[in-house]
């Protein structure tokens, strides 16, 4: 690492988020080699001398890593299990140290799943109403226009109130494409089942900006471009 930010280094420093990181800096608590810094894109080398309320900050670590997973069926989003196989156990083992799940898809779902060692993009992507999620799903019964009206206008989950689909597309009878802003528990399979239907399987395509890569068979993963990787602050 040859130069970072003031915020990034903060932010990595700290386990913070950027915006918190900001916040910081302007509180003029921030000394850079023993002189306040309140500019949030200053650019510091990696043995510079950071201290936040008098503490010296230890130099962030190696880059955190961002990972596109084609997710198979059949394997739990978690990062361990005694008993049953994980995503992170698709991943080499030099990669697997301190990755998060970003954002999860139950046992029989298949799809775009994101991991990260980066915690502060991780919780920024999973914040609900913030980034939208696009899921294609093969039903047990045919859609009819009742139901894709009932998903835009909302339908209830009991205790968890409505739930809307931001936009649902019906491709053939029993196949829709649905797209969704939260990430409630089971949200999508609940939404089907409130409208007299059961969903046979479901395949996440999208999360924010970051679509599944079509050159990624099932079990396969690649990093994400820095592109992808912005998407979430967007």
């Amino acid at each position: 690492m040859a130069t970072m930010r003031l915020d990034k280094y903060l932010a990595r420093s700290l386990q913070l988020s950027r915006s918190a990181a900001r916040a910081l800096i302007r509180s003029g608590e921030v000394e850079v080699e023993g002189l306040p810094c309140r500019h949030a894109d200053a650019a510091v080398a990696a043995s510079a001398v950071i201290r936040y309320q008098g503490r010296c900050l230890s130099s962030p670590q190696e880059a955190p890593g961002y990972w596109m997973l084609h997710k198979p069926a059949s394997y739990l989003s978690a990062t361990r299990d005694d008993h049953q196989p994980t995503v992170v156990d698709l991943l080499p083992v030099h990669l697997r140290a301190g990755l998060q799940v970003a954002g999860r898809l139950d046992k029989d779902s298949t799809g775009l799943l994101l991991l990260t060692s980066d915690g502060a993009w991780s919780h920024r992507l999973r914040r609900p109403g913030r980034h939208s999620k696009v899921y294609l799903l093969h039903l047990a019964e045919d859609v009819t226009a009742a139901m894709l009206q009932a998903w835009l206008q909302g339908v209830d989950l009991h205790a968890d109130g409505l739930a809307r689909a931001l936009a649902v597309e019906g491709l053939d009878a029993r196949c829709v494409r649905m797209t969704i802003d939260e990430g409630r528990y089971h949200q999508v399979r609940r939404m089907c089942a409130a409208v007299g239907n059961h969903v046979l399987s479901l395949h996440r395509e999208q999360v924010a900006g970051i679509r599944l890569d079509p050159d990624l068979a099932p079990g396969q993963w690649r990093p994400l471009s820095l592109e992808e990787i912005a998407c979430v602050d967007t």
